[in-house]
């Protein structure tokens, strides 16, 4: 009996000790296999080229140049090659410019995870759709894409109609004859169609029960990366841990997180008493539902994705919507063809567009496509390759870490010349059908393309059309040229400028 014991004992030991000898042995290759491949990118970026870095620093302080895309990601191209090598630190980062090469990452699965740096928007967006990865990321992105499947968003115009429409008085009111800066206006009306459309707060419908959203935390955002990438030491949480700064984000994140609460409490409310009084049904309705029958998605998910949909929806379309508009402002032949696009469809009516009115106006959605390849509300995207990849001749190792740059891709003259130039023409369908389907990415591309692009694109139609049915739109003299920044998001230093005129026969309603 003794000796059974001192066996078994022997072999439980024995268990343990080949565990351990496992685990101690994973983690040793794993090290190695990361070192290897850091090693390998390493010597890849040394035969690359690419703008000029400091030591230790790299390439961070580029962020800091307000000229960024005009001197450097527009050409790119001309300058280093279709493979860029770009330093973050002691990072080598690749940049990929040609839409062959591009296709290879962004169309495959095993390319779809966020390279390190995403994590240091977790405090601001949450770990939603944008900043996961993994199966996190997949499982979310098959629950929620059935919300924008194209009959869901046809329910939504009627919210993307009342906010063009509030937007259309409030420019009436105050700012007609006058010199304005579009984007501030056209902000305001984004945010109030994610009100409704994500979190249910109807734009219309005031009362002492509704929620006011003057206050609310999401038109006070404000994103510290790229402060943390000036300050590099920032980059490490040990010590960015400790700063006001990161104080001031985690309690932006708890206003964003319990506001977001509050909705989905109200949302609950109504769906439990059957009170919504007619209210839209949102996001967080279909959220909510796809809680209720999968317990893996929890309310912090919806919290987290809530929070991407309106921090992210927010400068992306309000740029796309402004720099529209002010391309526009620049070359009234374009806008000429608009307009007589609109009167074609609606006849001197002043009803509200409906979806097949939206399907209509072709020509205004290739001026959006162009504004969109001229600026791209996203102009730089990060990959991490999860295999070996062969791009420009050179072998990417797996785990390298991968840039894409619409901004620099949309302006490769040789797909498309005279880059600079507004064209909306480019997008005609006989234009489009050999151009490579990787050359136009303003949406990203493959499987983590974005989810919103077509509400996005009815968005936008329906504010612009809104606002030409009514006003010419004139240029500002002094004011006639785009200083694009990058913040994220691209930026027009010094605002989009416009005059408005109005039309001879304005709509009065909708």
């Amino acid at each position: 009996m003794f000796v059974e014991k001192v066996l078994e004992r022997a072999t439980k030991s024995e268990l343990c000790s080949i565990l351990v000898l496992l685990v101690i042995s994973l983690s040793i290759y794993t090290f190695y296999a990361t070192l290897n491949s850091y090693l390998r990118s390493v010597l890849l970026s040394l035969r690359l080229t690419g703008p000029p870095s400091l030591p230790f620093l790299g390439n961070c302080m580029l962020v800091t140049d307000k000229d960024l895309m005009r001197k450097c990601a527009s050409k790119a191209f001309d300058l280093y090659g279709s493979l860029v090598r770009i330093w973050v630190l002691l990072f080598p980062f690749f940049a990929v410019l040609q839409p062959e090469d591009l296709q290879v990452i962004l169309s495959s699965k095993k390319h779809t995870n966020k390279v390190f740096f995403y994590k240091l928007m977790h405090n601001f967006l949450g770990d939603g759709l944008i900043t996961s990865s993994g199966s996190k990321w997949s499982n979310h992105r098959r629950l929620i894409q059935p919300a924008f499947h194209h009959t869901l968003l046809e329910k939504f115009i009627d919210t993307f109609v009342d906010a063009s429409q509030s937007l259309y008085e409030n420019l009436d009111a105050s700012a007609v004859g006058t010199e304005i800066n579009i984007a501030k206006y056209v902000n305001s009306c984004v945010l109030d169609i994610l009100n409704e459309a994500v979190l249910g707060v109807p734009i219309k419908k005031k009362g002492k029960d509704m929620v006011s959203m003057e206050d609310s935390p999401f038109r006070q955002g404000k994103l510290m990366m790229p402060t943390r990438f000036t300050h590099p030491w920032l980059l490490l949480d040990g010590i960015y841990h400790w700063t006001k700064m990161a104080n001031d984000e985690l309690n932006q994140k708890k206003r964003l997180n319990d506001f977001t609460r509050q909705m989905i409490k109200r949302r609950r409310e109504i769906q439990n008493n059957n009170n919504g009084n007619g209210e839209r049904k949102c996001l967080l309705d279909h959220m909510i539902e796809i809680s209720e029958s999968n317990s893996d998605f929890t309310e912090e998910d919806i919290v987290n994705e809530a929070c991407t949909f309106m921090l992210a929806g927010q400068d992306s379309v309000g740029a796309a919507v402004a720099f529209t508009l002010f391309l526009l402002t620049q070359n009234p032949d374009c806008q000429d063809r608009c307009l007589q696009e609109l009167e074609s469809i609606f006849s001197g009516s002043n009803r509200a567009p409906s979806m097949a009115d939206l399907l209509e106006m072709r020509y205004m959605e290739m001026c959006i496509k162009e504004a969109l390849r001229l600026y791209p509300s996203v102009p730089l995207i990060a990959r991490k390759l999860g295999e070996e990849v062969r791009l420009a001749n050179h072998t990417l190792p797996a785990g390298s870490n991968v840039f894409i740059c619409p901004y620099a891709t949309h302006r490769l003259a040789h797909i498309y010349p005279d880059p600079e130039k507004f064209q909306p023409e480019r997008f005609s369908p006989e234009n489009s059908e050999h151009r490579h389907p990787y050359a136009f990415i303003p949406f990203s591309a493959g499987p983590r393309y974005c989810i919103g692009n077509r509400f996005a694109i009815m968005e936008i139609k329906t504010i612009v059309s809104r606002l030409l049915r009514s006003f010419q739109l004139l240029p500002v003299p002094g004011k006639t040229t785009v200083e694009a920044t990058f913040r994220i998001t691209l930026r027009a230093s010094g605002g989009l400028w416009v005059r408005l005129k109005p039309r001879d026969h304005p709509l009065t309603d909708h």
